[in-house]
């Protein structure tokens, strides 16, 4: 008999995450990891819903609020992670509920839309597809062993920085009339993500000749791969040129194989990470959308040509 129900989890102790992550075979994070991914963020606490069995949680649905750009102006999006369902409850229904009662109650609260990004193989998507979800295609993994045709152009400065200042307040801004949908990088998220999360990043920013900041790159090294994790890149070929030029003497620098990134397909600087020998890998993301409220329009949100990503916009780099 099924006897479990549905209720929002206020999370009083992380070790209680903690121990049902361990429970579910959740790939592992310290408790700190989830004190500062649950509780920390700038948009505020995750929003956890759970399947409740006389106090023992058989299914969890979680997502993290978070700003975005949605054609100029700004509206609280959300990503989704952690989903998961306890062995013993399986089979009952559990993911697709949760699924629709948290995205219910999600859109009452004015978050307009959640994103994911499950695997192409994520064993996940049918029963999101039941619950609403739309698959926007595929979000390629690009990487290149050994970047082609490169001269650095010298127009432009790399300075690294050990935190995100006040070069970034209003910088993410200025792209809301060139991208259409994408997360707002505010100093203090940039902040958060980066620089106290419990992993090593390195933050450069970018200056032109004036002095004006550009333009910003974040690399995480990993295994025997260079990670390009996040950015904001002005269309302009030379820039590109010269954050090519770094990437590749900061991979010979740390005698490294190989460097890797996430790009829509759409977006300018993909066609010239092809023409300078970045390939597009096998194994690939397939975001998902799931419009919470009227806020959005959904046919603008089912569109992958209209988002910006990068690997920071996932819960996994």
């Amino acid at each position: 008999m099924v006897d479990w129900k549905i209720k929002e989890l206020i999370i009083e102790n992380i070790e209680d995450i903690y121990n049902w992550r361990k429970l579910v075979g959740k790939r592992e994070k310290t408790e700190d990891f989830l004190l500062w991914e649950y509780m920390s963020s700038p948009f505020g606490p995750t929003k956890n819903w759970i399947a409740d069995d006389k106090g023992k949680i058989a299914g969890s649905y979680t997502i993290q609020k978070q700003e975005y750009f949605y054609y100029g102006k700004k509206v609280i999006g959300s990503l989704a992670f952690d989903l998961a369902t306890h062995p013993d409850y399986r089979y009952q229904g559990i993911f697709t509920k949760l699924g629709f009662h948290s995205l219910e109650e999600a859109g009452k609260e004015n978050i307009a839309f959640t994103l994911g990004y499950p695997w192409i193989n994520g064993i996940a998507i049918p029963g999101h597809k039941k619950v609403g979800w739309t698959m926007l295609g595929e979000l390629k993994i690009y990487e290149c062993s050994n970047i082609k045709g490169i001269d650095q152009t010298n127009k432009y400065e790399f300075e690294y920085t050990s935190e995100f200042d006040d070069d970034f307040k209003g910088f993410s801004e200025r792209f809301k009339d060139e991208i259409p949908i994408y997360l707002n990088r505010t100093k203090d998220y940039l902040n958060w993500r980066y620089v106290d999360k419990p992993y090593d990043y390195t933050i450069n920013k970018i200056y032109d000749k004036s002095g004006e900041m550009v333009s910003f790159i974040v690399t995480k090294k990993y295994q025997d791969t260079l990670h390009l994790i996040d950015f904001l890149i002005p269309e302009n070929e030379n820039l590109y040129n010269d954050i090519l030029y770094i990437l590749e003497c900061l991979r010979m620098f740390l005698m490294l194989k190989k460097i890797s990134l996430c790009v829509n397909d759409s977006h300018p600087f993909c066609k010239f990470l092809k023409k300078h020998g970045f390939t597009s890998q096998e194994k690939c993301f397939i975001p998902i959308v799931h419009v919470n409220n009227e806020t959005v329009d959904i046919n603008k949100m089912n569109n992958i040509h209209n988002y910006y990503f990068t690997m920071g916009d996932n819960d996994i780099f």
